[in-house]
């Protein structure tokens, strides 16, 4: 998840009450970002607090205790529904299976999150979240997904003798695409979910291919990223 300085709590100080209060803020934060997903789920991307308030089931006083605004609550939320998104789909980064496998198993998964809980995707994208921070942030709170899959692809590359170097522009450029492509389905949905993941399979393998190959390497699609004997490193 991305973190912003007015998201993460105070370090804890060695003094028992201090560290208390904070460790019980901590855990309060994370409860009420829960029950606040839990509300996107249920009313949409455009909830309102008197939603998030019911979900929770606590007083909007109380809720303005651990989090100064509502601006400052959809960060949290934000970054916690990107974070969602990673755990889901950095699992499938496999490098001991045919490449292509890999591509299309990461977004099928990625795919399957969004049509499980379609809401939360359009909450990230949604007019609320955008105006109150503004397309920077958006793309902020997506950098650990983007700099979890470049890191992996340059990984790749350097193990295999090839330009590992600045990967991270064609994966922001591939996975806001994706985004994209993700955000009409969800609009049009007009073919099923793996039908969709098969298009935007072969999308991002002829990006990352083409990438390689530029890079000097050809990739391989029923090949393994990476020979066993280099797995370890």
């Amino acid at each position: 998840m991305a973190s912003h300085p007015r998201d993460r709590p105070a370090e804890l100080k060695g003094d028992a009450r201090h560290d208390r209060w904070h460790t019980h803020r901590t855990t309060v934060r994370a409860e009420l970002i829960e029950a606040t997903i839990r509300a996107i789920d249920a009313h949409g991307p455009e909830l309102s607090i008197d939603d998030v308030v019911k979900t929770a089931g606590i007083p909007r006083p109380k809720l303005y205790r651990f989090f100064g605004d509502k601006v400052e609550l959809l960060a949290a939320v934000s970054g916690r529904v990107q974070q969602l998104i990673v755990e889901r789909v950095t699992p499938h980064l496999d490098p001991t299976g045919p490449v292509r496998d890999a591509v299309r198993t990461a977004l099928s998964a990625y795919i399957d999150l969004v049509a499980e809980r379609p809401n939360l995707f359009r909450f990230i994208v949604s007019s609320q979240v955008v105006t109150a921070f503004g397309a920077a942030r958006l793309i902020d709170d997506g950098r650990p997904l983007s700099d979890t899959v470049a890191d992996f692809f340059s990984g790749v590359l350097r193990l295999r003798g090839a330009n590992g170097d600045h990967t991270q522009f064609v994966v922001d450029s591939m996975l806001g695409a994706i985004g994209l492509g993700v955000l009409r389905w969800l609009n049009e949905p007009v073919i099923s979910a793996k039908e969709l993941a098969e298009e935007l399979s072969a999308f991002a393998w002829g990006a990352l291919s083409a990438t390689a190959e530029a890079r000097g390497l050809t990739l391989d699609p029923e090949a393994p990223l990476l020979p066993v004997p280099q797995l370890s490193e």
